[in-house]
Formats: structure tokens, C-alpha cells, sequence
């Protein structure tokens, strides 16, 4: 499957959508909409990473700029409304119409991207202090 999803770790307070070879977003949506099950059972607020380090992928799929926008799309009662997004190639970081924190705010929440692990895990902890 060429996306798949995953706790980040066993507090369960970050799902993780892992890109893995060629995909596109139908990948995506089908692995969002089948984390809903493994959601529907938690009771604290749960944040998103979208992982696209292991793509195979040298440019996100045509039409990224509207399918971004469901990243941080609260499906379910416990989703935030924030995620995070590593290993989107820089050169089309500039096309995607960030803030100057490489932030998109959408009505759901914002949706964060980061270049590495570091500022991942930086940003995961100040959004964990906040819940």
C-alpha cells in the first residue's frame, strides 16, 4: 500500500500517514478514511503527520494545493485540527502559498511544514504543551 498510517508512539496522540514509493492522493484518502476506525476509540486530542520522506515521488500528484487542505480536516471528534507535513520537496514549498513560518491556515486549523526530524519533534512538543 503506498500510504499507510500509524501512532507515532504509544501515547497515541499523534497519527502518522506514511507515503512509501509512488502515490497519489487517492493513496492518501483511502489511508485517512481507514484511520477513522483506529480514531474512533480515543477519547484526547490526537494530531496529524503526514509522512512523504520514503515518496517515490520527485513532485506531489497534480492538484496538491486543494488536497493539502484536507490534511487537517477533523474527521473525527478527537483530531485537532493540526498536522504536519515532512518531506515535501523544497522547490515546491514556495507554490504552495505558505506563511512565513511555512504554515497554511485553513478553516479546520493550520497545517505546518517542516524539512527534518528536528523540527518535527519541536514543533510536536510545543503543540503538545498546548493541549
Amino acid at each position: 500500500m503506498p500510504f499507510r498510517f500509524a501512532w507515532k508512539d504509544d501515547s497515541r496522540r499523534v497519527m502518522c500517514y506514511i507515503a512509501e514509493g509512488d502515490w497519489n492522493w487517492r493513496d492518501y484518502h483511502h489511508a485517512a478514511r481507514a484511520s477513522t476506525f483506529t480514531l474512533s476509540g480515543v477519547d484526547h486530542p490526537v494530531d496529524r503527520v503526514i509522512d512523504l520522506r520514503a515518496s517515490g515521488r520527485a513532485k506531489l500528484p497534480a492538484g496538491a494545493s486543494a488536497h493539502l487542505r484536507s490534511f487537517n480536516r477533523a474527521t473525527q471528534a478527537c483530531l485537532t485540527g493540526r498536522a504536519l507535513v515532512i518531506g515535501i520537496p523544497p522547490s515546491e514549498l514556495a507554490e504552495l502559498g505558505l506563511d512565513a513560518e511555512n504554515t497554511l491556515t485553513t478553516a479546520d486549523g493550520i497545517i505546518k511544514f517542516v524539512s527534518d526530524e528536528e523540527a518535527m519533534e519541536g514543533v510536536l512538543r510545543e503543540w503538545g504543551g498546548e493541549d
